[in-house]
């Protein structure tokens, strides 16, 4: 059963993967400006002009649920799910957060897209104290925060047949993604 699992899990892991280098290549194109790159110079012009007491409260999601702390949050949540549940759930919120992190990369490694000017502080339209300058597609922040709420949230759901949960994820999954159009380190197609 363990086993089945595990050969599920990594089933999707490559569909996921292929599914981002397919939507990578023909939307975002090789390094970017793609057919949907007119979409996002007007999204992100729209964030710039839009966001105003918006970013601090961005700045804290991006300091909370970046990689490392998001990571340490979910091993804790597993630490404490381990052994309240003593069940193979437990696992969720690590293998969720694993897996969106080990999608990101090699993504990102394949498509080489750049991130917005308004990513590097003291560019125009920067945040102070933001400097993103790694690989944009796509957004890790956004990867992570909704493979965690979904597989967690999702997973109370299926179990108390819920509805709630799923709406939960869904509203902190845009809440993140509207964080990072705030700061203006990705663009529209990378959280999406």
């Amino acid at each position: 059963r363990v086993l089945r699992a595990a050969l599920v899990l990594v089933g999707v892991a490559a569909a996921i993967f292929i599914f981002g280098i397919i939507v990578g290549f023909v939307i975002i194109g090789h390094q970017g400006g793609g057919p949907i790159q007119g979409w996002d110079d007007t999204v992100g012009r729209w964030y710039l002009h839009h966001r105003g007491a918006l970013v601090g409260i961005s700045k804290v999601v991006a300091s909370y649920f970046d990689a490392l702390p998001l990571g340490i949050i979910c091993v804790v949540l597993t630490a404490v799910l381990a052994i309240t549940l003593r069940t193979s759930r437990a696992l969720i919120p690590i293998v969720a957060y694993l897996g969106g992190e080990f999608q990101v990369l090699p993504i990102r490694t394949v498509i080489h897209r750049h991130r917005p000017p308004t990513a590097n502080y003291p560019a125009a339209g920067a945040v102070n104290g933001v400097h993103e300058t790694s690989y944009s597609f796509p957004s890790g922040h956004s990867v992570a925060v909704t493979a965690v709420l979904f597989a967690l949230l999702g997973c109370i759901a299926l179990t108390y047949r819920i509805w709630w949960p799923w709406l939960i994820a869904l509203v902190g999954s845009v809440f993140v993604i509207d964080t990072r159009l705030v700061l203006g380190v990705h663009w529209f197609s990378d959280v999406t």
